[in-house]
């Protein structure tokens, strides 16, 4: 091994156990603990070599790597040289702008050494080894500060809880990011603490978990992930499964039994947050029952305090007070919803859950979630917006009426059951709420729904596609309205949708999903194959490709490509390519 030192610096931040099986695989193939500690060295050299950024007067660096064992070399190398680790969410144009930092992961193809420099340094074990950031329930970022300490005693702590009940040489593999905290302890620090190995590589889609070699698996999820699963497994899969996890959203009862069904093993949603990590667990919808070293109090407003050993030292005697309402009795934990699920609307208290619980009563609302909108108010007073899942009957009503007139019929319907005050006064149709990697749903999803949009037209759906490591997707659902603006005049006793329009709105979305401005750039390979008409709901499907690439958009009707094209990025004077976000916009302005 190049460096003799090297297991004994990273044991200084992250002891790891000596056993003989491999740290993790990559298609099939293990990667055994020599070659790991071979990349930790390359990754300390090649980090010993940059410059890093400060936050908060602490020397850091961003970690972006869509391969957990690549994720783990760097951040190991990363703890061992004493930087503090940030771990973006995604990044985007914006998200780079923001941290202005170095990147390292997916932005460094290789661990090659570049520089010879000693790499030495002294950690400080009570400076965030780690900086995260979480939405909450609003979706607005804010960044959380992660110990060593915590990230190891959370480690410990899962192992005490379910390691026992493993086979010694189970394998972990993992359909959420581990760029989060249910994702990283899960599939990574845990794992690498008890020696068992890891997959580089995330399940991404359930036919992958057939294709499994042979061998003893725990399985990291989320509920999005187990609600497609297949009811039965395939009669020819390898693979045993001794456990699966799911956390980030609540796991609906008939989601667990499928995924039990399909895994033949236990599934367990887990209970937890940024702020705290794991604190509870349940398995079939049955009450949370707190992991070992937790514990529970609810105060008088029925809001759950948390005491944990994985709080910071200031917070372990006072506890986390959380924004849950819940319940204690003899049988353990219920939870009872959100404290910031109440809103005042004029001088009155509103339950967002009370609304959306007589939206699903309707007879054409499959679910319904609420949410306030700050910058919607009339009279001066707060309003809601209102996003649904139509039944079948419900979507083939909005078809046929205006939409108007189908709001109109939903507000009626509320008239019995709450205050007029509640009743929404947006509306939005949609296929599928708005989720992340961990099936989560923010409020900021939400609002982005009743952002405004091209005049009279109205997204009928919106599905994000799965993300790459090439590109990120948007696929929308729009409906087009006899009375749309831009049929008249073109053509006349043949209105179709021009095609500059079909051209202006893929830019307008890709600014109002991905931060981009579009305009700026050069259109190519535009293509118009079938027309557009009223009444059509036409499919728009954006592609925005890592790197500054460009973006190709294409609309398809009933299967049929309608029009294709995509924006370049335009040459500067310099050569490169000129690329600007809405955001960067704006602040120049």
């Amino acid at each position: 091994m190049p460096d003799a030192l090297l297991p004994r610096e990273v044991a200084r931040c992250w002891p790891l156990p000596e056993r003989g099986l491999p740290v993790a695989w990559r298609a099939g193939q293990p990667i055994e603990r020599a070659e790991f500690y071979r990349d930790l060295d390359a990754a300390r050299r090649r980090l010993a070599g940059l410059t890093p950024g400060e936050i908060d007067g602490r020397p850091s660096v961003a970690l972006l790597d869509a391969d957990a064992y690549r994720f783990a070399v760097w951040l190991l190398a990363g703890w061992s040289l004493g930087l503090t680790v940030v771990l973006p969410g995604d990044d985007l144009p914006t998200t780079r702008q923001a941290l202005d930092i170095p990147w390292i992961g997916n932005d460094v193809p290789a661990f090659a050494a570049e520089s010879s420099r000693a790499a030495n340094a002294e950690v400080d074990h009570g400076a965030p080894a780690l900086l995260l950031f979480t939405s909450g329930s609003t979706g607005r970022p804010a960044l959380i500060g992660k110990r060593l300490a915590q990230l190891r005693a959370e480690a410990e702590m899962l192992e005490a809880a379910f390691g026992g009940d493993l086979p010694p040489e189970a394998r972990f593999v993992g359909s959420v990011p581990h760029q989060h905290m249910f994702g990283l302890p899960f599939s990574i620090l845990w794992p690498l603490l008890a020696a068992r190995p890891f997959a580089a590589e995330r399940i991404r889609h359930p036919e992958a978990l057939e294709c499994l070699p042979a061998a003893d698996y725990v399985f990291i999820s989320a509920p999005t992930f187990l609600h497609h699963l297949p009811e039965a497994p395939d009669a020819g899969r390898r693979a045993r499964f001794s456990l699966a996890l799911s956390a980030g959203s609540p796991l609906a009862a008939e989601v667990a039994a499928r995924g039990e069904r399909f895994l033949q093993a236990p599934v367990i949603e887990i209970y937890g947050s940024t702020e705290t990590g794991a604190v509870a667990r349940r398995r079939g919808g049955a009450s949370w029952q707190s992991l070992p070293g937790v514990r529970f109090c609810v105060e008088a407003s029925s809001r759950l305090r948390i005491h944990s050993p994985l709080l910071p030292e200031a917070e372990r005697e006072s506890g986390f007070l959380s924004s849950d309402l819940a319940r204690l009795d003899a049988r353990g934990l219920e939870l009872l919803g959100r404290a910031d699920h109440l809103v005042k609307i004029g001088e009155k208290r509103i339950s967002l859950a009370e609304v959306e619980a007589a939206l699903a009563r309707l007879p054409d609302v499959e679910r319904a979630l609420a949410v306030p909108l700050p910058h919607a108010r009339e009279g001066g007073r707060l309003v809601l917006g209102a996003a649904i899942i139509l039944t079948p009957a419900g979507r083939a009503r909005l078809t046929a009426e205006k939409k108007a007139r189908f709001d109109a019929r939903l507000r009626e319907g509320l008239r019995e059951q709450i205050d007029p005050l509640a009743w929404p006064r947006r509306w939005r149709y949609v296929e599928a709420f708005p989720v992340n990697d961990m099936g989560k749903t923010s409020r900021c999803d939400l609002e982005r729904l009743f952002a405004p949009l091209l005049p009279q037209a109205e997204v009928l759906a919106q599905q994000d596609t799965q993300e790459t490591q090439d590109a990120r997707s948007v696929r929308l659902q729009l409906i087009l309205p006899d009375g749309l603006a831009w049929f008249e005049g073109h053509f006349p006793g043949l209105p179709v949708l021009p095609g500059v329009v079909q051209i202006d709105w893929a830019a307008h979305f890709a600014r109002f999903h991905f931060g981009v401005d579009v305009t700026r750039f050069d259109l190519a390979g535009l293509k118009f194959q079938n027309l557009i008409r009223p009444g059509d709901s036409p499919c728009l499907e954006l592609h925005l490709k890592r790197g500054g690439e460009g973006m190709e958009f294409c609309y398809t009707l009933a299967g049929k490509i309608c029009s294709r094209g995509a924006f370049v990025p335009r040459k500067g004077a310099d050569g490169g390519a000129e690329m600007e976000t809405h955001t960067e916009r704006e602040t120049r302005a």
